[in-house]
């Protein structure tokens, strides 16, 4: 159930890419059978019945395990699907639960989940009917009405003082846009502010304000992320990968990964092994 701007999705795959990525899309829904492992914005969770999951363009998303035969009920649609369902969307976008500054993850009440669960279902239910050319057209209406009753829905989830403006919204897409492409040779955060054309201070204010979490503890995320994947799935020497991610030496690589794990580079890959 798809078109160029949004699907839907029931089927969770079993086969999944191993790296982290950034989409260009907001997704939301639930687990309905099985159980979910992903990282958003360095963020885990392993979703159940009750978790809400609800990721927005550019952040940084990871899968790190799905149990076989996992079900859920989730929707993708792009940023130009959001601007065009009517004037109201633009404040609910940034003012809402997808704006940048409320949570990737909620864990719901009973009666919340079921509310929107039903809202998921009747919605899968109707696209699934061949109705011609007027399917593209319900589908967006529905897809619509799914939106604002996620948002009443969420309505006390969500901390309303951490919704920010766009500028600080745009300021953490480009950040962690750079970051992604740039953290393996550059952890300098000048090197940042100057692509942004910000001072190193506002950066870090603004990363700070919208995400919660600080530039420099972002790049470290990435960092270890990478490290425990090359650690796990390669047999590169802990030098090696001391190289690869740009420390000077061993030491200070190990240093970084034990204070950011509570595991040395060697104690690390055995327990994985």
């Amino acid at each position: 159930m798809e078109t160029e701007d949004f699907f839907f999705l029931s089927d969770i795959p079993s086969i999944y890419e191993p790296f982290s990525i950034n989409p260009d899309y907001y997704s939301y829904g639930f687990i309905t059978k099985g159980s979910l492992h992903i990282q958003i914005d360095g963020q885990e969770c392993i979703m159940t019945k009750n978790s809400l999951m609800v990721y927005r363009p550019k952040q940084i998303f990871k899968i790190l395990n799905i149990e076989p035969h996992t079900k859920g009920v989730f929707v993708l649609f792009t940023k130009g699907f959001v601007d065009t369902l009517s004037d109201n969307i633009f404040t609910l976008k940034n003012k809402s639960f997808l704006s940048y500054g409320a949570n990737v993850f909620f864990e719901l009440s009973v009666d919340d989940r079921k509310i929107l669960l039903n809202v998921f279902n009747s919605i899968f239910f109707l696209l699934k009917k061949p109705i011609g050319s007027y399917w593209e057209t319900m589908a967006r209406n529905l897809t619509s009405a799914l939106i604002f009753q996620t948002e009443y829905v969420l309505r006390n989830y969500i901390d309303k003082k951490k919704i920010f403006l766009i500028k600080d919204e745009m300021t953490l897409r480009l950040f962690k846009n750079l970051i992604m492409q740039y953290f393996k040779k550059e952890r300098n955060l000048s090197f940042y502010s100057d692509k942004l054309n910000i001072s190193q201070n506002q950066l870090g204010i603004t990363i700070k304000r919208v995400s919660g979490t600080s530039p420099r503890k972002m790049i470290d995320a990435l960092l270890v992320t990478e490290a425990k994947r090359l650690l796990k799935s390669s047999n590169d020497t802990v030098g090696m990968i001391a190289y690869a991610l740009n420390f000077s030496d061993i030491y200070t690589f190990s240093k970084f990964f034990k204070r950011n794990t509570g595991y040395s580079p060697s104690q690390y890959r055995s327990l994985s092994g």
